[in-house]
């Protein structure tokens, strides 16, 4: 490296994190989550939408699209769009967290219209992650890897970093990025109502606070009365509260609940209390991803190997639910066809 932009507001986050703990948040202060419902239709009567999934339906004045590789369809629903999604694939490799501290901050080339290209970073837990490719996608959900990614990131990678440790991936995956032909940041209504926030390529997740503040905005312009709710909380305790205590303080947690001192992913350190209030928690978890992102449990160098039986018997337990039913991440992803012992 010859040249490097010194960017001190810059940070690294976990985005999933940020995910969960918002939708939290807002559920501790009163607002609802409604999962498995794909929408199928919105129709707008006397300035009230409708959004159905053919069985459930929900009545609102306004609506907010923000559906990532769906935009455009929904956005169809109530008025042809005036853009279309085109996926883009990016793969990234995970290496151990034993090489963790192979670099301290976010390395990448100079960006180009393709966007920032393959980089190396830290994760927030530790881990060392290669990646993404950009290419565009037929398939809005094809998020498989192929060879031809993988050996492309680690040749980029290559070029940055001496002797990338690429012989300890621990896993590999692919995310699609919802890239639109109107460009980036589609943010608008179209129709009296009804808001389109679509296309928010990169950076979206840095942009995200702002994107809301706009789109209420959009709103508040457009009739929308908004009141600052009085007793609202901010504060939102972190999911990894337990593994930051010392060991004293987990011994007196572990005397009023005892599960919080049984171990279920090894890899990681995480028991089985903290797997139980990822479940109960808003927003709780109800599949074997959900209590990863959660917990990070299944996220250690086995990947799940040893503890995700435990994990989808507590899952089963907590849930109410049948063993065989719980699955990976939502229909069609089952695990277990059935017992055997």
């Amino acid at each position: 490296a010859k040249f490097a932009l010194d960017a001190r507001s810059g940070a690294i986050i976990c985005p999933y994190e940020l995910a969960i703990a918002s939708v939290g948040n807002a559920m501790d202060n009163g607002c609802s989550l409604e999962l498995d419902f794909e929408v199928k239709s919105i129709s707008h009567n006397e300035g009230i939408y409708e959004v159905s999934d053919g069985r459930r339906k929900f009545l609102s004045r306004y609506v907010i699209n923000c559906s990532g590789v769906s935009a455009d369809i929904v956005s169809s629903m109530v008025k042809k769009a005036d853009y279309n999604v085109i996926p883009k694939r990016g793969e990234y490799l995970l290496i151990d967290n034993e090489f963790g501290n192979t670099v301290d901050h976010t390395i990448f080339k100079v960006p180009t219209e393709a966007g920032k290209g393959i980089l190396v970073t830290p994760t927030v837990d530790g881990n060392l992650l290669f990646g993404p490719t950009s290419e565009f996608s037929e398939d809005r959900f094809d998020s498989s890897t192929t060879k031809s990614g993988l050996d492309y990131i680690t040749g980029i990678v290559s070029e940055m970093i001496s002797d990338p440790p690429v012989k300890s991936v621990i896993t590999s995956f692919c995310g699609i990025r919802s890239t639109t032909d109107y460009g980036d940041f589609k943010i608008d209504m179209p129709v009296e109502g009804f808001v389109d926030v679509a296309g928010i390529d990169s950076p979206g997740l840095s942009s995200s606070p702002a994107i809301a503040e706009y789109v209420a905005d959009i709103l508040s312009q457009s009739g929308l009365e908004l009141n600052e709710k009085q007793n609202f909380d901010p504060v939102r305790k972190p999911f990894d509260w337990f593994r930051k205590l010392s060991f004293e303080e987990k011994a007196e947690i572990i005397k009023e609940d005892p599960s919080y001192g049984q171990y279920i992913c090894r890899c990681e350190g995480i028991s089985k209390g903290e797997i139980v209030e990822s479940i109960r928690r808003s927003p709780g978890a109800k599949d074997l991803d959900g209590v990863k992102r959660r917990t990070r449990s299944g996220m250690g160098r086995c990947q799940g190997g040893f503890c995700s039986p435990y994990v989808v018997s507590i899952i089963s337990s907590e849930l109410g639910k049948p063993f065989e039913s719980v699955t990976k991440c939502g229909k069609g992803s089952e695990i277990n066809f059935r017992k055997i012992k």
